[in-house]
């Protein structure tokens, strides 16, 4: 016969398993779980966030300066999870124009922004790079004022709930 006491040290034993497997299968089934720390690498101390509607406007506003745009073209910016930004212009009003887009992937090159072309249908109107360029210069210039004339280094690029992330360290 087991004595009470090999009964008791059974029990405990048993729910100390159980209580280390719910942990675990709690930890890892629970889909809504975060950790106390930031998402995302880079180590940056300043940090600027751009939605879409923000780089619809920045670009906007710097298209202009191609004659083939005109002075009020429309923007509309779907940033992806994947990292990359599609930027879809129209020229011309009313339904009457041509629709053009650009698909940009953000990178880090020597701690500044760099916003490589993965695709574009631009037809005549303009060459990717030159697009590229004009939208790259707004949040650059965004980046230095938030620097505040220090020397800065991009850190960290991050594409998540339809916002452009960018992280400096000054």
């Amino acid at each position: 016969m087991v004595s009470t006491l090999m009964k008791s040290l059974l029990l405990l034993a048993l729910g100390g398993v159980c209580g280390v497997l719910i942990t675990v299968l709690f930890f890892t089934i629970d889909p809504t779980f975060r950790a106390n720390e930031s998402d995302g690498a880079g180590g940056g101390n300043v940090t600027l966030v751009l939605n879409e509607r923000a780089l619809a406007i920045l670009i906007a506003e710097q298209l202009p300066q191609v004659p083939a745009f005109g002075e009020k073209p429309q923007v509309e910016v779907t940033v992806g999870t994947a990292g990359i930004i599609k930027v879809e212009m129209t020229l011309g009003t009313l339904g009457v124009g041509l629709r053009s887009s650009i698909t940009l992937d953000p990178n880090i090159v020597d701690g500044r922004l760099k916003l490589d072309v993965v695709e574009a249908a631009l037809g005549e109107i303009a060459a990717p790079g030159v697009i590229a360029d004009l939208i790259e210069q707004p949040i650059q210039a965004r980046l230095e004022d938030l620097a505040g004339g220090l020397e800065y280094r991009l850190t960290s690029i991050r594409t998540t709930d339809r916002r452009l992330t960018l992280e400096i360290a000054i």
